[in-house]
């Protein structure tokens, strides 16, 4: 975890990969730029307002530097951060606890300063969608969980976060990582994840999860939007009926942890989301 100082309001360096990341306080920023290394400061902004307004109401936002010292600046203001989400669907809206937002958020951050460094070193494709840009700096949000903590529990936290916030909101499909990383959860070993340097777990991952093209993603938008959009249709469960197990394999947990083991399973059943295997066996 965290030590309780780099917690506090002010600026400070954290380590990523064998490279140092300026965590920096919005209302900081101009102590921050003052102590980026000369050659880079021209990289970023010099007036606060620009970068203001592109981090908006967002708690965190990383601006990488290829360097082999310095990584990059993170804007990092975990103060806006909640310590719950909540979703409505099949009339009743249940919520989420979050546990530990803060480092969460910054490891996510620093990740996408990582993801970066393996793209620039050629071990990652220098093409990546937004979306797999977001759900490889997760990937790193996982692995550098296991290694403060030594367990999944903030990792599958982190997924049912992904999976509530896009059924509370389809706006946030966007940050859908769950769509690469929950079919694959059940792969996960902790004690291997803590023995492996993050490119030596990351990279095999990378390689053997399903990439899906634009249509197939909004295929999967559009079957949220069914099923958790506030203006929902009338239920039609062979909608987008080849689509559905697929979306049931990642959301089904988070539905379970959240409705409850039965319920969820009625659920599921009803919208067609389990396969069919297992629904016969229901």
């Amino acid at each position: 975890m965290l030590m309780a100082g780099m917690l506090a309001s002010s600026l400070f360096w954290s380590e990523v990969g064998e490279r140092q990341a300026l965590v920096c306080p919005p209302e900081q920023y101009s102590q921050c730029l003052a102590v980026v290394p000369a050659k880079y400061q021209q990289r970023f902004p010099s007036q606060w307002a620009t970068l203001q307004r592109q981090l908006g109401l967002r708690a965190a936002m990383a601006m990488p530097v290829d360097d082999e010292q310095f990584a990059g600046m993170i804007l990092w203001a975990p103060e806006r951060l909640n310590h719950s989400i909540s979703a409505l669907w099949n009339d009743t809206v249940y919520q989420l606890p979050l546990a530990q937002q803060a480092e969460l958020t910054l490891w996510h951050e620093l990740g996408h300063l990582e993801i970066c460094a393996l793209q620039h070193a050629g071990q990652l494709p220098t093409s990546l969608t937004p979306l797999e840009h977001e759900w490889l700096a997760d990937c790193y949000m996982l692995w550098r969980s296991v290694q403060e903590t030594g367990e999944l529990t903030l990792a599958r936290q982190q997924l049912d976060r992904r999976n509530m916030a896009v059924f509370a909101d389809i706006e946030n499909f966007s940050h859908w990582t769950a769509l690469y990383l929950a079919p694959q959860f059940a792969s996960f070993d902790a004690q291997q994840m803590q023995r492996s340097s993050f490119a030596a777990w990351l990279l095999p991952l990378f390689h053997a999860t399903k990439r899906y093209n634009e249509d197939e993603l909004q295929e999967f938008s559009g079957l949220l939007q069914r099923l958790f959009g506030m203006g929902r249709w009338q239920s039609l469960p062979d909608y987008l009926s080849w689509r559905r197990p697929a979306l049931g394999e990642v959301i089904g947990t988070t539905l379970r942890r959240v409705m409850g083991d039965a319920a969820a399973e009625q659920w599921m059943t009803e919208q067609n989301l389990l396969e069919k295997h297992h629904a016969a066996s229901k």
